[in-house]
This record gives structure tokens, sequence and C-alpha cells, in this order.
């Protein structure tokens, strides 16, 4: 499986639990020290270090199996990674730098967020999912940054039921504004309803009369 934004936490997960198995990830971190290439023997002779080979042979097989996670598209990115702890180092900025841009997207996703012709159950929906998207990023979303952003996106007949919510006492919860606002909808609904069917019934009443 590619590595890319959608699987990076799998890999994490799964592949963590490979590498403790096989106790690699101190190679990923750069906590293992690198073996000296060569070391004189018991003759007084230069000879290669077997640590130090064991330590390449291990290091590259776990480097080749970090790229071979990763989608074609991004592997252009790591070129000049040339050992393990360079591969995951790269990864980790590099999902970093993702996740980031995504918080900034959905944050300014929620600013922009208005309740249109949705009804008001949807709207509210639409605002949780994305402070749900936040979290899952780590950004946490505070309840009274929650009420002001669903505050922010109501049209103009909500105004005065707005100034109410903002100016009582206590801060409410998120979900006594979310039930106070269905509330008010059927409210404004039903009044809407009765003004539309008032002419009609005026008319009924005229038709009545001259009968």
């Amino acid at each position: 499986m590619a590595l890319d934004s959608l699987n990076i936490s799998s890999t994490s997960g799964g592949g963590s639990l490979m590498l403790r198995s096989h106790r690699l990830e101190r190679l990923l971190t750069g906590s293992i020290p690198v073996p000296q290439e060569t070391v004189v023997d018991q003759n007084g002779e230069i000879v290669v270090n077997e640590a130090f080979e064991d330590f390449m042979a291990q290091d590259s097989a776990l480097a080749s199996w970090l790229l071979s996670t990763i989608s074609l598209q991004l592997l252009p990115q790591f070129v000049d990674a040339e050992t393990a702890a360079a591969v995951w180092d790269k990864v980790t900025q590099f999902f970093a730098n993702r996740a980031t841009t995504t918080v900034m997207n959905l944050l300014y996703k929620l600013q922009s967020l208005k309740k249109g012709d949705d009804i008001m159950r949807v709207y509210l929906n639409r605002v949780k999912e994305v402070c749900d998207a936040l979290e899952s990023c780590g950004s946490h979303v505070a309840p009274v940054e929650q009420i002001v952003s669903v505050l922010k996106g109501l049209p103009r007949e909500y105004l005065s039921f707005m100034a109410v919510i903002t100016t009582m006492r206590e801060n409410p919860t998120l979900e006594i504004v979310s039930s106070m606002l269905i509330d008010v909808e059927t409210q404004l609904t039903g009044f809407e309803f009765s003004s539309e069917s008032l002419p009609m019934s005026s008319h009924v009443a005229q038709a009545a009369s001259d009968s």
C-alpha cells in the first residue's frame, strides 16, 4: 500500500508494531550510534567492522521498506534520503505540513459556513462535522467557538434571537443553543405559514360575503 495522506495513520500504527517486534524503532529516531566502519583486530590490522556492516544492512532494509510504502508521486522528494532516519524524518515533516494545511482549510471552512436554505438540524450538523474533523487533526474547537461559528452563519431573521443568546447571564452550552435555534426555526416557519395563509383566508371570507 502506497503511503499518502489517507493511510499515514495505518502505516504509523501497524508499521510500528513490526518495527517494535524487530527492535528497529531506534533506527528511525537515529538514537543508535553508527558503528565505526573499520576496527583494528587483535593482530593490529585494520579490518571491516562487522557491527557496521550489520547496522548498514538493517538500516538499508528499513529504508527500502519505508520507501516501498510511499506513492510514486512523492518519491522524488526522498531522493536525498539515504538512511532510514532520513526517510522517516521527511515522512513526518511532509505529513506535518499537510496536516497544517488541512487544519487551515477546515478553519476557513468553519468561518465561512452559512445556513442558507438548509434546515437548522442540517446546518448544525455541517458545523459539527467540520469541528469533528478539526478535532481529528488535533485542533480543539472550544464550545464557545462552535457557538460563535453557528451564530455567525445565521440569516438576518435570527438577529433578535442571537441577541438573546449572546446576552444570557450564564454561558449556554452548545446543546442548549442548538435546541433554542431549532425551536426558533419552528416558530419562524409557523409565522411564515400563517402570514402566507392570511390573504387566502381573507379572500375566502370576502367571497363568502359576496355570495
